[in-house]
């Protein structure tokens, strides 16, 4: 294949520890923003094509990261969404060289009963950068590819991971199912190091095109252990844990697996706390995110987790819709990973004004990316408000969402009156028990000059109080 552009120069050394940086905790924001940065600093040195280049990599990095936290400002969001289109319209295709010819090649071979067929007019290559079919993406600056089964031993591939423009892929996925998959696995040299294995233990198998009747594999101990044994299993960077896994004890025999590569591990089963405990003793010790929402955890099951001396990289935690309460959000006010932590989900978790005091106290709302802090759907009550508003930390947020906290006017008014609400855009008090007292403290606040949303429907809120509220913030509160 002739390639469509100049082979590109090598990069600096610093830049490429700065990207490995990356590769290694893809959850974590903070080396991107560092990495570009960077890139604005040396833009001249980085050994990209150009110092522009080098610039436009720097925008898309940022842009990403913040596109990729969630935000209720939609203007915000197109605004971004148009820059972001524009630095992809104009440079992803220098930037990926003959990445996409060559996917566009290997999608189009036939397959099945068509294998047999003959045509005259193939198909022709014609480069879409925001077509929704590519396996390839930019993820928050740095690329994400997927691949389908056999092409990890494609030599066209091989190659170009061999070259420099390899070094911006964050990872190349492949999904597997089933132990033997997992152990025929190979790659070549240049794609090896940027290969990560998506695999889930104990998923149903669904029928696809290219796979007609795939195999189900009943779910033993036996056929667990081996997959753990299997030297590829260091491959696997996002593992998700199905029911038939932890009911045939999958968490207690990753306590002596190779799970070093692990970066993003996801439980979508009831997680009792000698599983917890378990997970907790596996040797996770490069996981980046972790996702156990909507898995009855407990409170003893998150002590379990904060408290494991193998999480030290773990940076997002998403515990949504789970009964911990106060005493587990306590646990994690006052562990390691109250240092580390940079994304926190707590929604429906049953915590009380004891565990938002234990959350105001903490680093944690110090280190939180924002613009959100949600925590909707708990009793957090007026003192759980209250010590939020008296955190210095809120200040770091734009949107502030409460939705069914069990607010009344003595929470809505410390709101009010707090300092710490100034750069507040959004503020959701949606189905509380806010009365016209709090209404007149919000309507009569000085500190919330920058809200250009209120929510306060479904409350106790007179229509005479619902006038002065439209008086002062006009079309942008709801009652």
């Amino acid at each position: 294949m002739t390639p469509r552009f100049a082979p590109p120069s090598p990069l600096n050394p610093d830049l490429l520890a700065l990207l490995a940086s990356c590769r290694s905790a893809p959850a974590d924001d903070t080396p991107r923003l560092v990495l570009a940065d960077w890139l604005e600093e040396n833009a001249d040195v980085s050994g990209l094509p150009s110092a522009d280049d080098a610039r436009a990599r720097a925008a898309l990095i940022r842009v990403q990261v913040e596109l990729a936290r969630p935000t209720s400002d939609v203007g915000r969001v197109a605004q971004l969404q148009s820059i972001e289109q524009r630095l992809i319209a104009v440079h992803s295709e220098r930037w990926l060289g003959t990445l996409a010819r060559r996917f566009f090649e290997l999608g189009h071979r036939p397959f099945g009963f068509a294998m047999h067929l003959t045509t005259t007019t193939p198909p022709v290559y014609s480069f879409e950068p925001f077509s929704p079919r590519n396996r390839w993406r930019f993820t928050r600056g740095l690329l994400s590819i997927e691949l389908a089964a056999g092409e990890q031993r494609d030599l066209e591939l091989d190659a170009w991971f061999s070259s420099p423009l390899a070094a911006w892929v964050e990872g190349a996925s492949i999904t597997l199912g089933g132990v033997a998959a997992l152990e025929r696995l190979s790659a070549g040299a240049g794609l090896r190091p940027y290969l990560g294995v998506r695999y889930a233990v104990g998923a149903t198998a669904f029928p696809t095109l290219r796979n007609v009747r795939p195999e189900q594999e009943e779910m033993t101990e036996r056929r667990c252990k081996r997959l753990l044994r299997s030297a590829n299993f260091a491959l696997v960077r996002e593992l998700t844990l199905y029911g038939p896994a932890v009911e045939v004890g999958f968490p207690r025999m990753m306590a002596g697996a190779r799970a070093t590569g692990v970066r993003r591990l996801t439980v979508k089963a009831t997680l009792s706390d000698t599983d917890a405990a378990f997970l907790a003793s596996a040797p996770l010790v490069n996981l980046s995110a972790l996702d156990v929402s909507a898995t009855e955890l407990t409170a003893d099951g998150m002590r379990f987790l904060v408290e494991s001396p193998h999480l030290k990289r773990l940076v997002s935690l998403s515990a949504y819709r789970n009964r911990f309460g106060c005493a587990g959000l306590v646990a994690l006010a006052e562990s390691p990973l109250a240092n580390t932590l940079n994304v926190l989900e707590l929604q429906n978790t049953g915590i009380g004004n004891r565990g938002v005091a234990a959350l105001a106290q903490s680093p944690i709302l110090g280190r939180l990316n924002g613009p959100t802090l949600n925590l909707s759907m708990n009793g957090i009550g007026n003192a759980g408000v209250q010590a939020l508003a008296a955190c210095e930390h809120l200040e770091r947020f734009t949107e502030l969402v409460l939705r069914a906290c069990s607010v009344s006017n003595v929470g809505a008014r410390a709101l009010a009156r707090s300092p710490h609400v100034c750069n507040l855009a959004y503020l959701d008090l949606w189905n509380n028990r806010v009365g016209d007292v709090g209404a007149r403290a919000l309507a009569g606040s000085p500190h919330l000059e920058d809200v250009r949303h209120l929510s306060v429907r479904d409350n106790n809120i007179t229509a005479a109080c619902a006038r002065a509220l439209r008086a002062r913030f006009t079309d942008r509160v709801r009652v």
